[in-house]
């Protein structure tokens, strides 16, 4: 074949290092997709059952239940998102250490500070999407989700009411019962109404009873088949009447001014805060898309196997070094709003003594192994 030939496909040629990564960064994207639906999965669940069980108590209203799961999921997004760059860079590169990849890569002399270019490339804009939503969405879903829990809370009492269990309205002068919600159309069967009208009492119980609004917004309570007991307690002269259907009129209370919380605070304002609890906040919204880069270097030398141990050590390992630095993450900004720490100082101490940890790690790896 002429050289002339030979210089275009040379041209063309890519490294096999090159190759190497680019099936790598596939790998991590595709990983990395499954990975953050399977925990949003499992985050999901765990919001579930908390809120429902918030629920079932009377504590926050059934309608509300599917709003404050979202809220919630959108709050703690940026976690997941650091979570799922962490799982992804080690469970892809331990792959490649027990597939015996790693030590083609090795073998050829290149060492394992070269993953450090294709781990970042996937880890930044992660990172940076982390930060966009740390910054931005989180703020916004706290305070969404506080307006949310303000204005169920301020519609009606009868919105948080529990099968089974005796619920008191928030002005004090109504109790109400339902004993489930098997009646026609979902109806609820066997309610029990007391209400307290200065000396008067009420005492109101009906087969079925159900919610109805109408057009003006105005809503009310629709009972049937019911008996209502009126007259002063302790006396005899009590009016008893029976009724086929009745309506109670459910007025709403006065909407409350909603309390913004230092976590719900735009990172705007925050930035322009020298309060120290604010500041903190700051700081540990900064942390997230910081130790998600981070935490991305350390898992390269975590997910180094060995033969002789397995894979087991590495994942409980890093699985401990996680734990150890959210948990720091947690307690320095504690220490930050409280002023135990100068707020010009701070994460910044705790983000530099785990690069300083990925550096010790990259060396001990690299060290000969005799």
């Amino acid at each position: 074949m002429p050289s002339s030939a030979k210089i275009p496909l040379l041209r063309h040629c890519i490294p096999s290092e090159r190759l190497f990564e680019r099936a790598m960064l596939r790998e991590f994207g595709v990983l990395s997709a499954g990975l953050f639906f399977v925990l949003l999965g499992i985050l999901l669940v765990s919001s579930s059952s908390k809120l429902l069980t918030l629920a079932a108590s009377g504590s926050i209203s059934s309608s509300s239940v599917i709003g404050l799961i979202g809220f919630n999921v959108l709050a703690t997004m940026p976690w997941l998102l650091s979570v799922t760059v962490f799982v992804t860079v080690l469970t892809a590169l331990s792959r490649a250490w027990r597939d015996h990849e790693m030590a083609v890569w090795l073998s050829s002399g290149l060492p394992m500070t070269a993953w450090i270019r294709p781990v970042l490339t996937f880890a930044i804009p992660m990172a940076l999407l982390a930060a966009l939503l740390s910054l931005g969405l989180t703020p916004w879903a706290r305070q969404k989700s506080q307006e949310y829990r303000e204005h169920v809370a301020s519609r009606d009492d009868l919105s948080s009411v529990a099968p089974g269990l005796f619920k008191e309205s928030s002005d004090g002068d109504k109790v109400y019962f339902i004993e489930n919600f098997t009646g026609s159309n979902g109806a609820a069967r066997n309610v029990f109404v007391q209400s307290q009208n200065k000396e008067k009492q009420t005492l109101t119980v009906a087969a079925e009873g159900y919610l109805d609004t109408h057009a003006d917004g105005q809503r009310f309570m629709v009972l049937r088949n019911g008996r209502s007991y009126e007259g002063i307690p302790g006396h005899a002269n009590y009016r008893v009447v029976e009724f086929g259907e009745s309506r109670i009129r459910i007025d709403e209370h006065e909407r409350r001014p909603v309390n913004t919380a230092i976590s719900a605070t735009p990172s705007l304002l925050l930035w322009q805060s020298n309060q120290a609890e604010q500041r903190a906040e700051l700081s540990w919204r900064l942390a997230i898309p910081i130790a998600a880069v981070l935490l991305a270097l350390l898992a390269i030398p975590l997910a180094q196997v060995n033969p002789r141990i397995g894979r087991t050590f590495n994942y409980v390992a890093a699985g401990l070094l996680f734990s150890i630095y959210n948990n720091l993450i947690n307690l320095n900004e504690s220490w930050l709003a409280s002023g135990r720490m100068p707020a010009w100082l701070g994460m910044w101490p705790l983000h530099i003594a785990v690069l300083l940890l990925v550096v010790a790690l990259f060396q001990w790896r690299a060290r000969p192994r005799g």
